[in-house]
């Protein structure tokens, strides 16, 4: 009815009094389309939600809320003028910092849609973590995984993989970056590309607690993995294995969870039971974090006879060295007593660090130092938290973006997890990723922010005030320059700019103007 309406008529603007606008965006661009109008020339507003004061029982005044509502949005639909959306070219490639498991995943995922990567790693060979890595919880050879994602990499038609090498330099903006690159030689390259994907990894905590360093039967979960890996250390020498979690985690200055550290010593002392039954397996924790279906292995250590013993942060095991043997004395909560354990071994669970390398570790086994991240992220202008991981948009809607549009995180850079999380957000970075590079051209938001030159002093408050980078100071033009892809028009730069000089695209100050008055008529 509405369209037959419209096509009858000379009206060009349509206002729809109704509930939950969003709901019907896709009901008015096929009006739109049906009836020759342009969607910014239709708006719904909210007529129907209990919001408005007086909804229940004062009918009076809830009339006087509709019909101010319907005037502000008559106010707003006088005075728009939709203009064409801008855009901005796209170089349809991508730049995959880290070759882990991560990365690589997202680098495939990314080549696999017929895109051009470039695969930066800084070590020698690809892996990162994975290669320290030899069984899973759930009894799976993750050097299977990584020699399969390894061979698809290299001999991937449409991946470029750069070994030994670290990015010196980066810039731009979305749809274009410019990346420097330094390869072992000491020779640079520049790399052109749309979008990036940091998936730089992390590393196993170095310590110096619980007697760390001063006997060989003191060692982390890593160092065990890879003793019982190539032999070095026999399940059936072993009698007593005493396992200490939250090492130097959550608690000043690295106060998080790590979430792996719980999954490895379960995966540990399992492997231990399973090749020799007669082990004592202790373990000493805050928390156990067996979350989602680990709880199932929990169960199963507790069957086979490891023993968990709960410590407080102010009562935590007290580890000396007596003979080259550790010895660990303890609060038993159950017993109410100390019990003192001489084992055969101690591990420790020191957790999972990034960011600051004066708090990151030297893997023992490999001698392989992280990278900075923050460095990183200064190049690249996005964010990282106080633990030095990289910070996303929103944890729930946008978990795997920056804040700066166009590049993306994936893996244990973000934070702490499993190979098979590990895994999916890579998929889900490479799936953000793509969003972008599909298309040749990607067109800006419906409200982005604009510069009125005339007006403009140069005081660079909105550079300041803007959230998202997307404005700067152009030397060349001598101007304030508004990067229409990055802007999300949330209008911090108009706020703070004491010409009116900054401006927001469908929102001119005469039409806000006529809102405000139409919203005051209907107040008084």
């Amino acid at each position: 009815e509405l369209q037959e309406k419209l096509q009858d008529s000379k009206a060009n603007r349509v206002l729809i009094g109704a509930c939950m606008p969003y709901v019907y965006t896709e009901k008015l661009q096929e009006l739109g389309e049906a009836v020759g109008l342009h969607p910014a020339l239709m708006d719904v507003v909210d007529i129907r939600t209990t919001v408005f004061p007086g909804r229940n029982g004062d009918k009076e005044q809830a009339g006087r809320d509709i019909r101010s509502t319907i005037a502000m949005g008559i106010g707003t639909l006088k005075g728009t003028d939709p203009l064409p959306v801008p855009t901005t070219p796209i170089i349809q490639k991508a730049l995959v910092m880290g070759g882990g498991i991560a990365g690589m995943t997202a680098a495939l995922a990314i080549a696999d849609h017929g895109f051009e990567v470039g695969l930066v790693e800084q070590a020698e060979e690809l892996g990162g973590n994975v290669r320290l890595l030899h069984r899973t919880l759930e009894g799976y050879s993750p050097q299977d995984l990584l020699e399969n994602t390894i061979s698809r990499v290299e001999k991937h038609p449409h991946i470029h993989v750069y070994k030994k090498a670290r990015v010196i330099h980066s810039q731009g903006r979305v749809g274009r970056f410019i990346t420097t690159i330094e390869k072992a030689e000491g020779a640079g390259e520049t790399l052109e590309h749309g979008v990036a994907v940091l998936a730089t990894g992390a590393h196993e905590a170095k310590t110096e607690s619980y007697s760390y360093g001063k006997s060989e039967a003191i060692v982390t979960q890593h160092e065990l993995e890879q003793k019982l890996e190539d032999g070095t250390m026999n399940p059936a020498n072993l009698g007593v294995v005493a396992m200490i979690q939250c090492v130097d985690s959550r608690e000043e200055p690295r106060n998080y969870c790590s979430r792996i550290c719980c999954a490895s010593a379960l995966k540990n002392a399992l492997y231990l039971k399973e090749q020799n039954p007669e082990i004592q397996v202790y373990i000493f924790y805050r928390d156990i974090m067996a979350y989602g279906f680990m709880e199932t292995y929990y169960t199963r250590a507790r069957q086979a006879g490891v023993l968990f013993i709960q410590y407080e942060v102010s009562e935590k095991p007290q580890v000396t060295v007596e003979n080259g043997r550790p010895r660990i004395s303890a609060i038993d909560p159950i017993l109410g007593r100390e019990i003192v354990l001489h084992p055969d071994l101690l591990v420790l669970s020191t957790g999972i660090v990034a960011g600051d390398q004066k708090k990151l570790a030297l893997v023992p086994s490999t001698g392989v130092i992280p990278g900075d991240h923050k460095k990183l992220a200064d190049m690249f202008g996005v964010e990282v938290d106080n633990d030095g991981f990289f910070q996303e948009a929103e944890s729930k809607w946008r978990p795997v973006d920056f804040m700066k549009e166009g590049i993306f995180m994936c893996g244990i850079a973000h934070s702490p997890s499993s190979i098979t999380e590990s895994i999916a957000q890579a998929e889900a970075a490479a799936q953000r990723a793509l969003r972008i590079l599909s298309s040749e051209r990607l067109a800006a938001g419906g409200v982005v922010a604009e510069v009125r030159h005339s007006l403009c002093s140069l005081c660079e408050q909105c550079i300041a005030a803007c959230p998202y980078g997307a404005r700067w100071y152009d030397e060349d033009t001598d101007k304030i320059v508004v990067d229409v892809l990055m802007c999300q028009g949330c209008g911090s730069c108009a706020a703070v700019c004491p010409n009116s000089a900054s401006v927001l695209l469908g929102y001119r100050d005469q039409q806000m103007f006529e809102v405000i008055d139409d919203a005051l008529e209907g107040a008084f």
